[in-house]
């Protein structure tokens, strides 16, 4: 997107002219920031329709639909970190011409916010969901070979296979009594490690409070060890119970895919809540 071809002024200019030249290169920064921003959200939703006809397409192969998304994602990320070198190689220094460096500052903010606040936080929630949508597609084409019969070795009863364990068990015949190993296919193995993907996105509505309330504590100014900490209390008991709702939905949810994980839900909290303290200690000694 060229809309900062270097111009060098050939006469001197008067400071009207000077600022309407600076209130020019503002309107372009802004149309520049706006088509990066639209580009952005239609490769979200291009991006979220390809892989999961992708899925469809390699017969449910995950690896090759995951891996494309990381590459899809690289790009994106390119997007957001292409604003930052636009402003600084080619906004700045026209600006530069016409302001002082303290007079751009807010020039620069606004690309800063589109690449942290929009860019790269709705990567991440998009991250959540995509994985999510696919993981789920994935797991109700996969779990549906759980419905295959399967016999025993010995009598060639029928023999009835547990839903939820996804990995090679031992099953009992109930007419002969002899002890069959049930070993699932690559695709059953392989939905423990997607359960997480859609645990998460289960809990995206928790998720997406935990990132608000964690955006409101650090947008606190700094704290200073003499003045009243009773403000920075509040948002960190904020923060605390929003992420613990947030891993308790999620460990749960978990735990509805895999029953081995039910008895260890509060421990699991606990574990990633550890950072949490740690933090607060660190920052707020507290």
């Amino acid at each position: 997107m060229g809309f900062f071809s270097k111009k060098t002024p050939k006469t001197p200019k008067t400071p009207k002219e000077e600022n309407l030249e600076f209130l020019a290169l503002v309107e372009k920064w802004d149309g520049f920031l706006a088509k990066i921003k639209t580009r952005f959200f239609e490769s979200l939703v291009n991006a979220e329709e390809a892989l999961l006809d992708n899925l469809e397409e390699s017969d449910y192969d995950i690896n090759p639909t995951m891996t494309a998304w990381h590459g899809i994602k690289a790009q994106l990320m390119a997007l957001g970190n292409k604003v930052d070198s636009t402003f600084d190689e080619k906004v700045k220094p026209q600006m530069l011409q016409h302001k002082e460096h303290y007079d751009i500052l807010d020039q620069a903010a606004k690309g800063t916010f589109l690449r942290e606040k929009i860019i790269f936080n709705n990567i991440e929630r998009f991250e959540i969901v995509l994985e999510g949508k696919v993981s789920t597609k994935f797991y109700n084409h996969a779990v549906s070979f759980l419905n295959e019969e399967f016999n025993c070795t010995q009598c060639s009863a029928k023999l009835q296979v547990r839903k939820d364990i996804f990995r090679p068990h031992y099953v009992s015949c109930d007419y002969c009594n002899t002890v069959n190993t049930f070993t699932p296919n690559d695709k059953i193995s392989q939905i423990r490690w997607v359960v997480d993907n859609i645990a998460k996105y289960k809990a995206i509505n928790e998720w997406d409070e935990k990132l608000k309330v964690e955006n409101e504590r650090s947008e606190l100014r700094s704290w200073s060890e003499n003045e009243d900490i009773t403000p920075y209390k509040i948002a960190l008991k904020k923060q605390e119970d929003a992420s613990r709702t947030f891993w308790f939905k999620y460990f749960t949810e978990r735990s509805e895919y895999l029953p081995e994980y039910q008895e260890t839900i509060e421990h699991d909290i606990d574990v990633k809540m550890k950072w949490f303290y740690e933090m607060r200690k660190r920052e707020y000694n507290y």
